[in-house]
Order: structure tokens, then sequence, then C-alpha cells
């Protein structure tokens, strides 16, 4: 087999990304744009590759994803049942920040969120995940799962954002850095990135 292809997308716009609020663990529907982006997404996809056999679909569970992959699919053609969800790829938990704008969490928890300015890898949201935590379910996500010449993984841009820096051996700085695009995505091989859009 070539060596393994990922091709990393993050979920459509939501209705709280468009209101800039937190989603974390709890999720809000995909916007009319969102759902757009998914099916562009798709049809990029089928202009840039040739999604030969062996093929893999690994999504997280959380609703935004879910519909975003579902939409993908059901645009390329592939059934559904290609789907492999997994609690890892979720996003990040933002504890009780989530369904929050940043300026309602430094008004309502200035201390966490001063915290979390001083040392974004290690402190947790009150209840929530840190950068550290995501790393390490991610970490044993790519370890443990099955990549096939093509693989799609659709999730959420603070894990998506994660698993790029853990490919390349980026610095805790270098993932923060790090874009979280709807509109395209990202192609992880032989230990590149590239971003298709």
């Amino acid at each position: 087999m070539s060596a393994p292809i990922i091709f990393l997308f993050r979920h459509g716009e939501t209705e709280w990304n468009s209101e800039g609020r937190r989603q974390g663990k709890m999720n809000s529907n995909l916007t009319p744009r969102g759902r757009l982006q998914a099916r562009n997404n798709a049809r990029l996809l089928q202009n840039y590759s040739s999604l030969d056999e062996p093929f893999m679909v690994y999504v997280s569970p959380l609703g935004r994803a879910k519909e975003t992959a579902q939409i993908m699919l059901n645009e390329i053609g592939i059934s559904e049942e290609k789907i492999n969800y997994d609690d890892r790829l979720m996003e990040s938990s933002f504890g009780k920040w989530e369904g929050l704008t940043d300026a309602e969490i430094a008004q309502t928890y200035p201390s966490s969120w001063q915290a979390r300015k001083l040392d974004r890898w290690n402190t947790r949201p009150p209840s929530g995940e840190s950068y550290a935590d995501v790393s390490s379910r991610v970490s044993e996500w790519l370890n443990e799962v099955e990549f096939s010449s093509t693989t799609l993984v659709i999730c959420h841009g603070l894990t998506s954002r994660v698993l790029r820096g853990i490919y390349l051996e980026l610095t805790h700085q270098e993932i923060f850095d790090l874009t979280e695009p709807q509109d395209g995505f990202f192609k992880l091989s032989k230990g590149k990135a590239s971003y298709i859009v």
C-alpha cells in the first residue's frame, strides 16, 4: 500500500460559530453556509482525489461533525455505513464556558480566563479540558487507528489544530498559531500538511 493520506476537515459553520460562542462538547446546528461548506468541500475533494479503495472515514460523534460528514458522503456518493465515530475526535470540552462568547467568559470567569491566557496548554476551563488533555486523546487515536491509502477525518477546530500539531511535531505555540478553516481542508501525507482550497 502507498503511504497513507489523511484528508482532515473541520465541520461546517454553525450558529454558535457565527455568534462567536464556545461550543466544546455542546452543539449548535449548521447554518445554511455551513451546509454549503460541507458540500463544497466534498466537491473539492472529488476534484482533488480519486478516492480509491481502501477508504476509511473517521468522524467526531458530535452533531455538527456528524451532519457535516453525512452531507459530504452523500455528495460524494459514499454510504454513511463507512463512518467510524470516535469520541477521541470530539472538540475540547470548554466546561462551564460552553455557550459563552470570550467577552462573557472574561466577565463571568475572570480568574480561570486569566489563568488560561497565562498557560494555554495546561490550564483547564472550569469542568473542561486543557490542550494537553486533547493532545493525549488525539495522540492515542493517531497511534491506534487503522489508516488506509485514503482516510477522511471530520472533526473540530481546536482538535484539528492539535492533530496537525502532533502529526507535524510542532511546538505548543505553533499549534496555537494554526488556523481553523471551514472552507477547504488539509492533506496530511509523509509528515507534511498542505491546505487544499
